[in-house]
């Protein structure tokens, strides 16, 4: 009977331990995060031999999205170092839970994809520690009864959005750059939004590099070409796309493709999405699998990256659309400053920023409650009758920006 109960016994605990381990296996819950509090939910993707490996990388890079949505990628880069020993370093005592969304083997490599819980009351107070500031962020309002609500929605559908790579700083190899920006341009397209083809970035790419070297990196070269074309966002894409082997006639890819949108006038950030496809296969070949790959995470990030922008976009232009007014071809500072005057004189003038002042050439940031085509108008009308403005003109007018000249 003895040892019938010591059997029994031990059944029993190994019966209680496998209960305990499968019900750990999908979901962990880490001891350093509190499971109560708020929480702030990201995806993550890490690359290396052995699957734990991998896992604390997707870990890693979940943390570093979140931090950079707390205070911004600036920010964040300036204090990699700190980050680094103080908190990446230790990224599991921050989760809450998480769950492996998926899990590729890549040749010899793993590659692991997490949606991870962070405890937002601890993320926030490392970084005070740290003595990194934290943005604002600003209490939500609902701007549905505003008065200017539907001049508002009109001129966010008329934002110009550009989308590119970091021509010098990318993971993701050019072939598959260039399809993300162009199955992003084919969402816009659909969406009857504006946006700048790839041709006329890749005209200009090699200009504006040059630019970037002498500005000693301080400015993104895609934000520099997006103020170049008169885009109001740009999207910058990036990614991770991984050959995951062959099976029978079958060739498995995945990939993960990050879509990160900013305003191209401040370069500040509205918004990060990472798309995931998944393992997927084909029997085609792998380049198909991957391309397929490619197409499927940036279908998955597209939408919510535009809906994080346009939400942005909606509260900055509660206090005046922002127009992009360029003038050219006025050689005088006087006139200029006429122009000006003219602008200032406008019935729905909020406020107005010079950007960039040059022999021939202004360029400003216009503020003003009302559709471009008012603007125009009014502008024109102050206009009337003043000296060297007699062949004054609208040259160009796309989406928010306007092109003033001296028509031949």
């Amino acid at each position: 009977m003895k040892m019938k109960s010591i059997l029994a016994v031990g059944v029993l605990f190994i019966a209680v331990a496998m209960f305990l381990i499968s019900g750990c296996a999908g979901s962990s819950v880490k001891t350093g995060g509190s499971i109560d509090g708020p929480r702030i939910v990201q995806s993550g993707v890490g690359k290396a031999k052995d699957f734990d490996d991998a896992l604390t990388l997707a870990f890693r890079d979940a943390l570093r999205k979140v931090v950079v949505g707390l205070v911004g990628e600036e920010v964040e880069a300036a204090n990699k170092d700190n980050l680094d020993a103080y908190m990446y370093g230790i990224t599991e005592s921050f989760i809450s839970s998480y769950e492996v969304t998926d899990k590729v083997k890549s040749g010899k490599q793993t590659v692991v994809y997490t949606r991870v819980a962070f405890d937002k009351n601890k993320v926030e107070e490392s970084l005070r520690t740290l003595e990194i500031p934290i943005l604002m962020v600003e209490e939500e309002r609902d701007y549905s009864e505003s008065p200017f609500a539907p001049l508002i929605n009109e001129a966010i559908d008329n934002l110009t959005y550009l989308v590119y790579f970091e021509p010098e700083k990318k993971n993701i190899e050019d072939e598959y750059a260039r399809l993300s920006v162009n199955r992003v341009n084919n969402y816009l397209a659909n969406k009857g939004y504006e946006y700048i083809e790839l041709e006329r970035i890749v005209k200009i790419k090699d200009e504006y590099l040059k630019l970037y070297e002498e500005t000693a990196g301080a400015v993104s070269v895609v934000q520099l070409i997006a103020q170049a074309l008169n885009a109001d966002i740009y999207i910058v894409a990036d990614g991770i796309v991984e050959d995951a082997g062959t099976e029978g006639d079958i060739h498995f890819a995945s990939a993960s493709i990050d879509l990160k949108a900013f305003e191209s006038a401040t370069a500040r950030g509205l918004g990060t999405e990472t798309g995931y496809s998944g393992k997927l296969g084909l029997a085609s070949g792998m380049d198909a699998a991957k391309r397929k790959c490619v197409e499927v995470a940036v279908e998955n990030a597209t939408e919510p990256v535009i809906g994080l922008s346009r939400a942005y976009m909606i509260k900055a232009f509660e206090d005046g659309i922002r127009y992009e007014v360029v003038v050219q071809g006025v050689m005088s500072y006087d006139l200029i400053r006429v122009f000006a005057d003219a602008v200032r004189e406008t019935i729905n003038f909020r406020r107005m920023k010079e950007v960039s002042a040059a022999e021939g050439m202004a360029k400003y940031y216009i503020y003003y409650m009302g559709r471009k085509n008012e603007l125009i108008d009014e502008v024109m009308n102050n206009l009337l009758n003043e000296d060297g403005f007699e062949n004054f003109a609208v040259l160009v007018s796309r989406g928010n920006a306007v092109i003033f000249g001296i028509a031949e």
